[in-house]
C-alpha cells in the first residue's frame, strides 16, 4: 500500500462483531489492491474491533471513539482518517463484490463530470440466502429529481473523489438519514449517478436503523425535504411535508382515497412549479414522479383492491413511464419496484420471474 493508496475504504461499526469481519474481508479481496481499509468502531463493547484487528491485514486500520458517538460523528471520523484519492463506503453488516472498485474507478475515470457513483445492490436475506436486489435511476439528471422523494442510492456502494468528498461531512442533526442530506447537497452543485451494475450486497435483519426508529426517520426526512419543496414556491404546510415523506415510502402504511387524491394534485403541482423554476430536469422528474405513483398505485392496490389500483393507473402521471425514456427506466428500475427478483449470473443480469416479498 502507498502512502497515497488509490482507494481509502470506510467502515463504521457499532456492536457488530458477527459481521463485521466478513465486510472487511470483502474490501481486502478487491482486485484493487492499492488501498486503505479504515474502520471506524463508535465504542462497542462486543469486541467488533479486537475481531477486526485480528485480521492482520497491513492495509487495515482500526480508529476508536471512546463512546458511541452515532453514525455522523463515525463516518466524519472515517473521512478525516482516510488518505486516498477516492472515498469508498462499505457498512459493517454488508459485502463488497470482488471487482467493485476496479469497476467504479473505470467509470469515474470514463466520466470526469461525475464526482460520485452508487451502484445497485443485492440482498441478503435473514438466513444468508440472497433474495433479488435493489435496483435505481442511474442518469444525474434523473438522480437529482428521485432525491426529492426519497434516496435512490445504497450508501454501502457510494464510491467518490476524495476531494469532494472529504469537503462534504455528514451534519450532526441527522443521527438518521445523514446519507440522503449528503446526497441532496451534493445533487445542488455536482453530478452524482449509479452504475447498472451489482456491486454490492446488503444484509436484512431486524436490527436495522430503519426499522428500530421509523419515527425519527419521517422527521429528519421532513427536516431535508421542506427546503426542497419550498425552494419550488410551493410553500406546503406542516401536512404537506408529513404527506410528502409518506408517499416517498408509501409500502409501511395504509394508502387510502384521500391520500392518492392529495397525491395526484400535489405531483402535479410539483411538476408545474419546476415548470417555472427549472431546478430539476423536467424529463428527470417526470419519471422521478411517476415511479413514486406507481409505488402508490401498488400500495393501493394492497390496501383496497384492484379498483383503486386501475384508478391510479389512469392517471397521465404515469405516461413518462411508457415513453422512450422512460422505458429505459422501466427496463432497470420498475422491475425491483413491482417485486420481480433480479439477478447477477456468472457477470450478467437476467430476469427472473419471482416475486421476492418487499
Amino acid at each position: 500500500m502507498s502512502d497515497t493508496p488509490i482507494v481509502s475504504a470506510i467502515v463504521t461499526v457499532f456492536n457488530r462483531k458477527a459481521t463485521v469481519t466478513a465486510a472487511v474481508d470483502s474490501l481486502r479481496r478487491q482486485t484493487v489492491n492499492d488501498i486503505e481499509i479504515v474502520v471506524v468502531d463508535d465504542g462497542s463493547t462486543d469486541g467488533s474491533p479486537e475481531a477486526v484487528a485480528a485480521l492482520a491485514d497491513p492495509r487495515v486500520r482500526v480508529v476508536r471513539h471512546d463512546c458511541n458517538r452515532g453514525i455522523p460523528a463515525a463516518r466524519n471520523t472515517g473521512l478525516s482518517a482516510a488518505r486516498g484519492r477516492f472515498i469508498a463506503w462499505l457498512d459493517s453488516d454488508d459485502l463488497a463484490r470482488p471487482n467493485r472498485f476496479e469497476r467504479q474507478l473505470r467509470f469515474l475515470e470514463a466520466h470526469p463530470d461525475i464526482v460520485m457513483c452508487g451502484s445497485w445492490a443485492g440482498r441478503i436475506g435473514t438466513k444468508g440466502m440472497k433474495r433479488g436486489a435493489r435496483v435505481s435511476v442511474t442518469e444525474p439528471e434523473e438522480v437529482k429529481p428521485a432525491l426529492l422523494f426519497r434516496s435512490c442510492f445504497q450508501q454501502s456502494s457510494v464510491f467518490g473523489h476524495a476531494e469532494i468528498l472529504g469537503r462534504e461531512s455528514y451534519r450532526l442533526e441527522f443521527p438518521v438519514c445523514e446519507d440522503i442530506d449528503l446526497f441532496v447537497r451534493l445533487s445542488r452543485t455536482h453530478r452524482i449517478a449509479n452504475m447498472a451494475e451489482i456491486l454490492v450486497d446488503r444484509r436484512q435483519h431486524d436490527g436495522q436503523t430503519v426499522q428500530r426508529m421509523a419515527d425519527l426517520i419521517r422527521d429528519r426526512k421532513a427536516a431535508i425535504y421542506q427546503p426542497l419543496l419550498e425552494q419550488l414556491d410551493l410553500e406546503p404546510s406542516g401536512e404537506d411535508v408529513e404527506r410528502h415523506v409518506r408517499i416517498g415510502n408509501p409500502g409501511r402504511g395504509d394508502v387510502n382515497e384521500a391520500l392518492i387524491a392529495w397525491a395526484e394534485a400535489w405531483l402535479t403541482r410539483i411538476k408545474r412549479h419546476n415548470d417555472w423554476k427549472q431546478i430539476y430536469d423536467c424529463g428527470g422528474l417526470d419519471l422521478a414522479v411517476g415511479v413514486v405513483w406507481l409505488r402508490l398505485a401498488l400500495a393501493s392496490r394492497k390496501t383496497h383492491g384492484f379498483a383503486a389500483f386501475g384508478r391510479a393507473l389512469s392517471s397521465p402521471l404515469l405516461r413518462p413511464l411508457l415513453d422512450r425514456r422512460g422505458r429505459g427506466l422501466a427496463r432497470s428500475a420498475i422491475p425491483a419496484m413491482l417485486g420481480w427478483n433480479r439477478v447477477q449470473s456468472d457477470g450478467n443480469q437476467t430476469h427472473v420471474p419471482r416475486l421476492v416479498s418487499r
